[in-house]
């Protein structure tokens, strides 16, 4: 018989989710956990930890009408909706011969496509979750991981206390900061290069807004209009070519960009001349890329942390918010039956996805081989086959 007075309900324990990473993966995940866990019994805290802010600007502008669709899951469709971000009406590209090819988002009966500000976008989705009530740590860099009896202690840079968590989710992107402290193995399936500029522009029209796109012998062109009267302008290439072409060089990089017609063209009724005064030119790595376990004991990882999609897919916010649900649902799961075998969906569906980007990725570099049979960065590309 107990002695605990009658009547007298022992409160449950309250569980810890600690997820770090403040970017789109990060942010959607709380956002979808906090929705799905409302109407839950469990007492439930979720805490996102958010890194302090590159310098470098975010690259990856551009969201297809479904990032809407996953938005709107999350009741989040709204941030898209100020001024801050600028429609995209979909592309024009030249890509396995000389013929423009388009794909209009105005038909698309799930939403809009966007080319976005980075910065607001990733703002406003921290914003959104402490209007939910979820815990947020901002400029906070874990530094170290430690598991436990229960689960993980966090130790941050600028904490004098750890943070302890009973499941942890990594939503690092490419840092992979939890896969990293549990040994868990990265396997790269190609690795490519975006070599990018900004430029700020006099003004913008309605009718250049398409994202523009073209292969090249030294990889592929991308361009797009960004919000606040600037513009994108990116060469897809590889590493080698990084090296032997010299294209760090904004010169060389420059007389590339004028050497594909077409794209410099379509290119110049919205630069006009501003490529005459050199800009500084960024480097960001896009691997495609898969954990060998995108779960574990009381953990998993969501969006570029699980798995990297080469910037050819357009596809790395997009898949990030649908993951994020998955994931969601999951950990949702693991609280009813806390063991493994709770997150098997979710990996199942992250390994899904990524053979099926695998089996897009190589369509889409084998048209451009056979464009250029000659070329180098193309021949690589189908190496990794």
């Amino acid at each position: 018989m107990s002695d605990m007075p009658s009547g007298h309900i022992m409160a449950q324990p309250i569980i810890q989710i600690g997820i770090i990473g403040g970017g789109p993966a990060g942010s959607a995940t709380a956002l979808a956990l906090e929705k799905k866990l409302s109407l839950s019994n469990k007492r439930v805290k979720i805490i996102l930890i958010c890194a302090p802010q590159a310098t470098a600007p975010s690259i990856g502008e551009t969201i297809p009408p479904a990032a809407s669709f996953y938005l709107r899951e999350l009741d989040a469709e709204h941030i898209l909706t100020s001024n801050k971000h600028l429609v995209c009406p979909g592309s024009k590209s030249r890509w396995a011969d000389e013929v423009t090819g388009y794909n209009d988002f105005f038909i698309s009966p799930v939403g809009k496509g966007f080319h976005l500000d980075r910065k607001h976008f990733d703002a406003d989705l921290i914003a959104l979750c402490k209007t939910r009530g979820i815990t947020v740590f901002e400029n906070t860099k874990v530094s170290t991981i430690d598991s436990s009896k229960k689960g993980y202690v966090l130790h941050c840079d600028n904490h004098t206390t750890s943070i302890t968590c009973d499941f942890l989710i990594d939503a690092t992107g490419q840092h992979q900061v939890a896969a990293k402290s549990l040994n868990i193995s990265n396997n790269v399936f190609d690795n490519v290069i975006s070599a990018c500029a900004f430029f700020e522009l006099e003004h913008t029209s309605a009718s250049t807004t398409h994202t523009l796109v073209a292969s090249d012998p030294n990889g592929w062109w991308y361009g797009a209009i960004l919000p606040n009267n600037r513009a994108i302008i990116s060469l897809c290439t590889d590493a080698t070519e990084l090296k032997t072409q010299k294209l760090t060089c904004y010169e060389n990089w420059l007389n590339c960009l004028k050497a594909n017609n077409w794209f410099f063209q379509q290119c110049t009724t919205f630069l006009q001349d501003k490529t005459k005064t050199p800009v500084k030119l960024y480097a960001k790595a896009a691997p495609s890329a898969i954990l060998s376990n995108v779960i574990g004991h009381n953990w998993l990882a969501v969006g570029d942390a699980a798995s990297s999609y080469d910037s050819i897919s357009s596809a790395g916010i997009t898949k990030s918010l649908k993951h994020a649900g998955v994931a969601a649902k999951a950990v949702k799961k693991w609280l009813e039956a806390p063991q493994k075998d709770s997150l098997e969906d979710y990996q199942s569906l992250v390994f899904n996805d990524f053979n099926a980007f695998i089996s897009l990725h190589q369509q889409h570099y084998q048209r451009g081989a056979n464009k250029y049979p000659n070329a180098k960065f193309w021949q690589r590309r189908l190496v990794a086959n």
